[in-house]
C-alpha cells in the first residue's frame, strides 16, 4: 500500500467517533497564553484583522474566540479565510531578471484568527509530545526548536571543527543548499508522519483539511490574479509551517546516524547538523561524507525533495587537497569558505577578513540610514545613538557570541570604525580626541559590547535541556578546560576567558558543581554591571594618563551620555551649537598661535572663550546674558572663580559652585553660551585645523 492510499484509508476511519487526546475543547486560558504571544505592528491578512484587534479585543472577544475554535474542533471543518493567503512578490534587487518569478520573493499574508488556531493546534501537540515523552525534533535539528536557532547551530558547528584541529585530524564539512524545501513537502507523506508521531483524531482531520484545500491569490502592483489551490508545500507565513517542516524531515538525521559514517565527539555521533533548511554534514573521510550525501541523495528521491549539487560546497579542514565529491551525478565545488547561518566559515581558521568585513558593514548600514535622519543635521545625538546600537550593531556583529579571540588588530579595527560612527554622530573632526569621541555618547567599546553578547550566551548555553547537543557540548569542552587541555581554537575556551576578564568566574565554578546559572533576566542584569564597572574604570584609567585631557575628565566625569548632548532633545534647534560646546570641551589643553589676535596661548579653547581681544564684544555679551538668566548670588559665586574654574562651567562641569542650580536655569544658561561660542568657533576654526589642537589623537 503506497503513502496515498494509506492517508486515504487513515482520513475514512477518522470520521468514525472516538475520543482521543486532541478531542479535549480549548480553554480560553490555554488561547490567551497564545494570543500573548502575538507580536504588534503586523500587516493583516484577507480578512484585514490585525494583532492588535485581538490583543486588545478584551474578555468578550476572547469568549467568542474561544467558542469558534471550539465548533472548529466539534465540526472537523476550517474557515475558507484561515486556509487562504495573499501573496505580495518583493523585487530582490542586484539587476535580477524582473520577468523572471525566480526574482521575487513571496511573502505571505494570512488570516490572524487562523495564526491564532494554529498557534492553539501547535500547544495542544506539543502537550500530547510532552505527556507521551517522546523526543521531537531531533536534537541535530536547529530550526525553529526553542532554546536552539542559528546561534546554538553555528556554536556545534565550530566546536565539532575545533576538536579535529586540535587533534590535527582530517575533517570534511559539506554545506547543502536544500532547494525551495518548504515549497516541496509532500501532503500526504507529512500527514502520514503525523499520524506516526501520535497526532491523531479530530485534530489530525483539522490539519488535513487546512493544508490539503489551502489556497492562495497574488497581489502586485494593484492587480488581483485568480485564486489557486496549494497542491504541496507548508505554506510560508503560516505557524505552523516551520514545526511541519522540522517533522518532514526528522527521519533524515536517523538515516544519516544509521550510516556510521559521521563524525563523534566524545559519546556525541554527530553526522549533521539541521537548520531550518540548511543540511551540514560532517565526516572524517572523504568515504564517509560521500556516503552521507549518498544517504542524503536517496532520502530526497524517496520523499520529494531536491538538493541542488551546484549551490553545495564542501569544505576540507586540515587538508589542502580537493576532493571528489557528488550529489547524485553532480560534483560538489570544494572552498575555502563559505557562508553558513549568515557567519563566514573559513577553512584556515583566518578571521581577519570576516572582522573587516564586518567593519564595512557597520559603516554601509550608518550611511544607508542617513535619508532617515540618521546624520548630524538631522536627528538628534541621542537618537543617532540609539539608532547605531540596537539596528547598527546588532546586525553587523550577529553571531559575534561564536566569533572566538578576536586579534588585537581585529579589535583596533571595529574600535576605529566605531569612533568614525561616534565622530559622525556628533559632527566632529577625525583629529578629535580618541578617548572622549565615544564616551560622550556613553558607548562602551566594541570589544565590551561583544562581550557582553559572549557571556549572555554562556548563560543561554548553560541553561539549555540537557538532552540538547549545545549542553552536552559546553559540558565535555569545561570538562577539557578543567584537565587544562589546549582549546586554542575553542568558543566555549574564549566564553570562559571572557567570564574571567569581569570577573564572573565564580558563576562557572557554581555551574559545575551545582549545574545552577541565574535565570536570564538577572544573569542579564549581572553581566550588563560587570562589564559597566570595567568599562567606566578603563576609560578613568586611560583619561589619568592623559594630562591634556584633565580638564574633560572633570566636565565629564562618568562613562554616560554628555549632559550638552542630552540637552538636545530639549532644544532641537540648537543642535550643533550645543555639539560645537561638546567638541570644545572635549578637545585636548594646548598651546597655539591666535591668527585673529597673533598671539601665542597654552590653552586654546580658554583662548577662544575668554581671552581674545579680537572677540572680546562677543565674550562681553556672553557674559551679560549668563547674568541676566543666574540668580545675583549665584553669579557672583560664579565670576569670583578663577578662569579655569569659570571656563570649566562653561562648557558644562558640575561643581560645588553650581550642582544646586536649577536644571531649568542651567539648560537654559548653556543655551545661551552655546549660541554664544559658536560664532566665536566660526571665526577661530581656522586655527583648529592647522594645529589641530581640538582634534588630536
Amino acid at each position: 500500500m503506497d503513502v496515498t492510499e494509506k492517508i486515504c484509508e487513515y482520513s475514512s476511519q477518522i470520521r468514525k467517533p472516538f475520543n482521543t487526546f486532541f478531542d479535549v475543547p480549548y480553554t480560553e486560558d490555554e488561547i490567551y497564553e497564545q494570543i500573548k504571544t502575538l507580536k504588534c505592528g503586523k500587516a493583516p491578512g484577507p480578512d484585514y484583522v490585525c494583532n492588535e484587534h485581538i490583543v486588545y479585543g478584551g474578555n468578550t472577544l476572547l469568549k467568542w474566540i474561544c467558542y469558534i475554535f471550539n465548533i472548529i474542533l466539534k465540526c472537523e471543518y476550517v474557515p475558507l479565510l484561515y486556509r487562504h493567503g495573499i501573496i505580495i512578490p518583493l523585487y530582490k534587487g542586484n539587476n535580477k531578471d524582473k520577468s523572471n518569478p525566480n526574482s521575487y520573493r513571496a511573502i505571505v499574508l494570512t488570516s490572524v484568527f487562523g495564526k491564532l488556531h494554529d498557534k492553539t493546534v501547535l500547544h495542544q501537540i506539543n502537550k500530547m509530545l510532552t505527556a507521551l515523552d517522546k523526543t521531537f525534533p531531533d536534537p541535530l535539528q536547529f530550526g525553529f526548536v526553542p532554546e536552539h536557532g542559528s546561534i546554538p547551530a553555528l556554536y556545534t558547528l565550530k566546536e565539532c571543527i575545533n576538536v579535529f584541529l586540535k587533534s590535527k585530524s582530517k575533517l570534511y564539512v559539506g554545506f547543502l543548499d536544500n532547494e525551495k524545501a518548504f515549497d516541496k513537502i509532500w501532503h500526504d507523506r507529512l500527514f502520514l508522519k503525523l499520524k506516526e508521531i501520535g497526532v491523531t483524531g479530530k485534530l489530525w482531520n483539522i490539519l488535513f483539511m487546512s493544508y490539503k484545500s489551502a489556497s492562495a491569490h497574488v497581489q502586485y502592483n494593484g492587480l488581483t490574479s485568480d485564486n489557486f489551490s496549494i497542491s504541496q508545500g507548508v505554506g510560508q507565513g503560516r505557524v505552523l509551517s516551520s514545526w511541519l517542516f522540522s517533522l518532514y524531515i526528522n527521519d533524515l538525521i536517523l538515516q544519516l546516524i544509521s550510516t556510521n559514517c559521521g563524525i563523534r565527539i566524545g559519546y556525541l555521533n554527530i553526522p549533521a547538523i539541521l537548520l531550518a533548511d540548511d543540511t551540514t554534514l560532517l565526516s572524517a573521510s572523504p568515504k564517509g561524507l560521500q556516503g552521507l550525501l549518498d544517504c542524503v541523495q536517496t532520502y530526497a528521491c524517496k520523499w520529494r525533495l531536491k538538493y541542488n549539487g551546484t549551490k553545495s560546497c564542501v569544505l576540507t579542514f586540515n587538508n589542502n587537497t580537493d576532493v571528489d565529491i557528488k550529489l547524485g551525478n553532480t560534483t560538489i565545488a570544494c572552498k575555502n569558505d563559505t557562508i553558513y547561518a549568515g557567519t563566514l566559515i573559513i577553512n584556515n581558521y583566518k578571521t581577519f577578513e570576516r572582522t573587516k568585513n564586518t567593519a564595512k558593514k557597520l559603516k554601509k548600514n550608518l550611511h544607508s540610514l542617513y535619508s532617515a535622519g540618521v546624520n548630524p543635521k538631522g536627528l538628534t545625538p541621542i537618537t543617532n545613538t540609539l539608532i547605531w546600537k540596537r539596528f547598527v550593531l546588532s546586525t553587523a556583529l550577529y553571531s559575534c557570541e561564536v566569533w572566538g579571540q578576536l586579534s588585537n588588530s581585529e579589535i583596533e579595527l571595529l574600535e576605529r570604525t566605531q569612533r568614525y560612527a561616534a565622530r559622525y554622530i556628533q559632527c566632529m573632526d577625525k583629529y578629535s580626541p580618541t578617548h572622549s569621541t565615544t564616551s560622550n555618547l556613553g558607548l562602551w567599546s566594541l570589544e565590551a559590547v561583544i562581550d557582553k553578547f559572549k557571556l549572555l550566551f554562556f548563560g543561554r548555553l548553560c541553561r539549555s535541556k540537557s538532552g540538547t547537543t549545545q549542553k552536552k557540548l559546553i559540558n565535555m569542552c569545561i570538562s577539557q578546560f578543567i584537565l587544562d587541555e589546549n582549546a586554542e581554537h575553542s568558543i566555549t575556551y574564549n566564553l570562559i576567558t571572557t567570564l574571567v576578564k569581569y570577573d564572573l568566574f565564580s558563576f562557572l565554578e557554581t555551574y559545575v558543581n551545582e549545574d545552577y546559572i541565574p535565570e536570564q533576566v538577572l544573569w542579564s542584569k549581572i553581566v550588563r554591571q560587570s562589564i559597566e564597572i570595567y568599562e567606566e574604570n578603563r576609560w578613568k584609567s586611560n583619561l589619568e594618563n592623559r594630562n591634556e585631557l584633565k580638564r574633560y575628565s572633570k566636565i565629564h566625569p562618568t562613562l554616560c551620555e554628555h549632559r550638552l548632548i542630552r540637552l538636545t532633545v530639549l532644544y532641537p534647534d540648537t543642535k550643533l551649537e550645543l555639539l560645537v560646546l561638546v567638541a570644545l570641551g572635549s578637545a585636548a589643553i594646548k598651546k597655539a598661535t591666535c591668527t585673529l589676535c597673533n598671539k601665542q596661548s597654552f590653552d586654546s579653547v580658554k583662548h577662544i572663550i575668554m581671552q581674545c581681544h579680537v572677540l572680546i564684544t562677543e565674550i562681553n555679551v556672553m557674559f551679560y546674558k549668563i547674568v541676566d538668566e543666574l540668580p545675583i548670588q549665584k553669579s557672583v559665586d560664579i565670576f569670583n572663580l578663577d578662569d579655569d574654574d569659570l571656563l570649566e562651567i562653561l562648557l558644562e562641569a558640575v561643581n560645588n559652585t553650581v550642582y544646586d542650580l536649577d536644571p531649568i536655569v542651567w539648560s537654559r544658561m548653556m543655551y545661551y553660551i552655546a549660541q554664544h561660542v559658536c560664532p566665536m568657533f566660526k571665526k577661530f576654526r581656522h586655527v583648529l585645523f592647522e594645529n589641530r589642537f581640538n582634534f588630536e589623537y
